[in-house]
């Protein structure tokens, strides 16, 4: 364990002192996570921030944040070495400074539950092929592209493309109060057998006042420019940086549609999160 730089101390110190907020940045499943945070006290190994339960939850998961204080432009990235879950603390250290201008993504991203198939045409090209979505924000794509298709002449940087895909939209029916037998996939995920690697109860568990929800399929259609390519040889398959440059209003309405309603269910899977690993921790 690093104790944080000399120079950095002092600028700690003030901080905690005068109650200046910092800023954290992690990400969850594609999603920016960015919430400010306090320096309660300045340590020997690094300095304990009291924070949102959404930042810990992340901090738990990655082990790592960029600290931003924004008042001295200074970002550093840190990282976690414990955790104070109940109270919603995290001590931060082993700081290294990051280069300013420090860029992170504004534009909120994210990564798909399932599985999303796209079918890709060069414009140079003649036929279909078939990927998958990375993550996606509203405007633009991340494309996983098997490296047996992938050939240079056909995805250049500045390139154009077409890419269809279809994604889920789910719409809200009337309410339900019955109980639902077993957990739902949300619930399945992070529940506390789940997080403990234990065997799964078959329990039912009773739920009331649940909106069951009506799934179907946005069909979108569109153009886009290749802004950068990179390989990912141990998964034997490239990423695509993809900017939609053509879309019409019916697919940017389902496109924003799916957004906000993936940014939802990361938002309660962050603080179903949060809850399971307090409950474990207390």
């Amino acid at each position: 364990m690093n104790p944080p730089p000399q120079n950095l101390i002092p600028i700690f110190w003030e901080y905690a002192n005068r109650r200046i907020p910092i800023r954290l940045l992690n990400h969850y499943r594609g999603m920016p996570v960015i919430n400010d945070g306090w320096i309660e006290r300045v340590e020997e190994g690094g300095i304990l921030v009291g924070t949102h339960k959404n930042q810990i939850a992340c901090l738990y998961l990655t082990h790592n944040t960029v600290v931003e204080l924004e008042a001295l432009q200074l970002t550093l990235s840190g990282q976690v070495i414990g955790i104070q879950l109940a109270s919603r603390k995290a001590l931060v250290g082993n700081f290294e400074p990051i280069p300013r201008p420090f860029v992170h993504r504004a534009q909120i991203r994210v990564e798909p539950e399932v599985p999303v198939q796209v079918f890709l045409r060069a414009r140079s090209g003649y036929q279909e092929v078939n990927a998958a979505i990375k993550d996606l924000s509203t405007q633009g794509l991340g494309i996983y592209l098997e490296r047996s298709l992938y050939h240079p002449r056909l995805y250049p940087v500045g390139g154009e493309i077409q890419v269809r895909f279809s994604l889920p939209i789910n719409h809200k029916t009337t309410p339900h109060t019955a109980p639902l037998s077993g957990r739902t996939p949300m619930e399945e995920r992070f529940s506390r057998e789940s997080i403990r690697g234990l065997p799964q109860s078959s329990q039912p568990v009773k739920m009331t006042g649940s909106l069951p929800l009506a799934t179907s399929s946005g069909n979108l259609n569109l153009r886009g420019i290749i802004r950068n390519v990179r390989p990912e040889l141990g998964a034997n398959r490239y990423r695509l940086g993809v900017l939609i440059s053509t879309l019409d209003e019916s697919g940017r309405l389902t496109l924003y549609q799916y957004m906000a309603q993936r940014q939802a269910e990361l938002i309660r899977e962050l603080n179903m999160l949060y809850e399971g690993i307090a409950r474990l921790g207390s």
